[in-house]
């Protein structure tokens, strides 16, 4: 599934443990790898794919094309993250096969694709083979939710994320999002709503449901990701990948502040979202059908006393349940995630 050399998502150029077969130590997350490759190759991106966004490969090529041109430690950091990320996927791809035997003695009752799976090997992690806690070591799923601080966002560690993230019900809260695009886009064009200073929330109930909020950067009336927040992206795959949340679905929601056309700050919203959802799906290969988008323009805005507010520029990673019928993300019982 990785195709490139070049990837731009992940690790620099160390190993997943602080020993090759040391199965105790924490994988690097996503998160820290982001930002050890930013840092590598911001100025790379900058002045050879200054026009190109993060998800489908389009950087991991754009920097394979300028190879010839590109930073010895951007080189290095990018051909470290593609061999990283091409681990994780097969060794997430063979975890069924290696733990086969594992499943059977201490999760019989769990067929295999059953996210609850996850959560069983994880509560008798310490009887399994040493095979099997290798493959789940390798595929990431032990990877750190403390990715330091992100930007000017305040310091998340890994409790703060999972307590945000894993506090719902075990059943979906029917939300309808084609449903609520569509009363978006009428918001975006009603003239009782033209007051930035006296205009309610569109959508208030989205607030109560677990979510993680994260300030990411684009470029100016742009959908292009900042190298900047490349971090933030990864700390949602490392999110989403993790055992407590994996067998959940997401709704990407994008808000911006007031400044600019109301329709225009709602499309524009709607594309930034799916450029994060794009950015996950591609390299991180979370499932098309497990991350949903959303754009909310200025129809939300978290400080209405100052609609021009950096914090109403701000990107909502919601839980969304574990909606029944979608086999990407099935029902699992509560006390089988904890």
């Amino acid at each position: 599934m990785i195709r490139y050399k070049f990837t731009y998502l992940v690790l620099a150029a160390t190993l997943m443990f602080a020993g090759a077969l040391r199965l105790n130590a924490q994988t690097i997350g996503y998160a820290e790898a982001l930002g050890e490759l930013a840092a590598s190759c911001g100025k790379d991106i900058a002045k050879f794919c200054g026009r190109t966004n993060l998800g489908g490969g389009a950087v991991a090529e754009c920097l394979e094309r300028n190879e010839a041109n590109v930073a010895p430690g951007c080189k290095s950091a990018a051909s470290s993250t593609a061999a990283l990320l091409k681990r994780r996927a097969a060794a997430r791809a063979a975890v069924t096969r290696v733990c086969e035997l594992d499943r059977l003695k201490f999760c019989g009752g769990i067929q295999p694709g059953d996210a609850q799976i996850l959560g069983c090997m994880y509560k008798t992690k310490n009887a399994l083979s040493f095979a099997c806690r290798q493959a789940l070591a390798d595929s990431g799923y032990e990877a750190s939710l403390d990715p330091g601080p992100l930007g000017s966002q305040v310091h998340l560690t890994s409790g703060d994320i999972l307590s945000s993230l894993a506090g719902v019900e075990n059943t979906s809260p029917g939300l309808d999002v084609a449903r609520m695009r569509q009363i978006a886009a009428q918001a975006a064009h009603d003239p009782s709503r033209n007051d930035p200073y006296h205009r309610e929330p569109l959508f208030a109930q989205l607030n109560s449901l677990a979510q993680l909020t994260i300030a990411i950067e684009f470029d100016f009336n742009s959908a292009r990701i900042s190298p900047r927040s490349y971090r933030s992206i990864g700390l949602m795959a490392d999110a989403l990948y993790h055992p407590a949340l994996y067998g959940y679905c997401f709704l990407i929601v994008g808000n911006t502040d007031a400044v600019g056309g109301r329709e225009y700050n709602l499309k524009l919203s709607e594309r930034r979202a799916e450029a994060i959802r794009q950015a996950l799906i591609n390299p991180f290969a979370i499932a098309q059908l497990r991350v949903d988008t959303l754009g909310l323009g200025e129809e939300q805005l978290l400080n209405r006393s100052n609609p021009k507010a950096a914090e109403n520029r701000r990107v909502q990673l919601i839980n969304v349940g574990q909606l029944p019928g979608n086999p990407e993300c099935p029902v699992v019982r509560q006390v089988d995630i904890k």
